[in-house]
């Protein structure tokens, strides 16, 4: 573990675990494979020998037959919370950051993490009264992705994620993008080839709005995307000045518009570009701070 002590990895000799359900969801390979492999951890989803390590980072949702072999081999969890929320009815308007808390208050109880990682400043601050070192850690942008050459003239708007998540925004978007002359596209090929990428979303809930990680900002800040945010706590903390956003339909136009010059996308695509949002980076401050844990 740790090879040589490299830049990004957690101490040498430190054996770190990095496991959860696995599968194809965008939160595990983010967090799981990506930021597990990054810091020199072994990344196994659903772990079966855990004996040997000094700790396990347990993502998301972890069954609760691995969280007692952990315990059986009195191995300290890590839990990262990010995503982790009942979906999609955790994300409707009922769901106040009191009835979001009493969720997480149960998991916290059922998880019994030595540590907690969280996906946004907000959800860290929520995560305060647990008693437990805590961590807030964004996202890094989609490893090898490509930059946006911000072209001349606006021809495709889109959507990076599911289409479901634009409830309330879709008809008001491909509107404003007809009286336009632009396409709007809810599945691009690649990030780079929008002209602008909206990150709006139409659940109003306390956790899509204050524990929702930044993934979709670090991905146009990775590749120099022109974009409109929702006013979102994880884009609001990662946020590097560049962005436009958008709660109403007033203000989606108001942001069209204003991207609609080259010089200003050409302004915004390099600024975005000067965000660290690299897989290296989020990785290095990861591996600090885990090696800097105590149990």
């Amino acid at each position: 573990m740790g090879q040589g002590g490299a830049q990004g990895e957690v101490r040498d000799a430190m054996r770190v675990l990095v496991t959860g359900r696995g599968g194809e969801s965008g939160s595990w390979k983010i967090r799981g494979e990506q930021l597990g492999r990054a810091i020199g951890a072994t990344v196994e989803a659903n772990a079966n020998g855990v004996r040997w390590y000094d700790l396990a980072v347990v993502v998301k949702r972890p069954r609760a037959d691995l969280l007692e072999r952990l315990r059986q081999r009195g191995v300290p969890v890590v839990w990262d919370v990010v995503d982790a929320w009942p979906q999609p009815e955790g994300n409707a308007d009922d769901w106040d950051r009191e009835r979001c808390m009493a969720w997480l208050r149960r998991e916290v109880q059922h998880v019994r993490p030595a540590a907690i990682v969280a996906a946004t400043a907000g959800m860290a601050a929520d995560c305060a009264e647990f008693g437990v070192p805590v961590l807030a850690l964004p996202h890094h942008a989609r490893p090898g992705i490509e930059r946006n050459p911000i072209r001349p003239r606006v021809r495709l708007v889109g959507y990076e994620g599911g289409a479901q998540y634009l409830d309330g925004w879709r008809e008001a978007i491909e509107q404003e993008c007809a009286a336009r002359g632009w396409d709007f596209t809810a599945a691009p090929r690649r990030l780079a080839d929008l002209d602008i990428v909206l990150a709006l979303r139409g659940q109003r809930g306390y956790a899509p709005r204050h524990w929702k990680s930044n993934v979709k900002l670090a991905n146009a800040q990775g590749s120099g995307t022109p974009c409109i945010l929702s006013g979102e706590a994880g884009y609001a903390w990662t946020a590097c000045g560049a962005e436009m956003w958008a709660d109403t339909r007033e203000e989606l136009s108001f942001a069209l518009d204003d991207l609609s010059s080259y010089d200003r996308r050409a302004h915004v695509g390099r600024t975005l570009l000067s965000a660290d949002v690299r897989l290296e980076s989020v990785a290095r401050v990861y591996a600090q701070w885990l090696s800097a844990l105590s149990f």
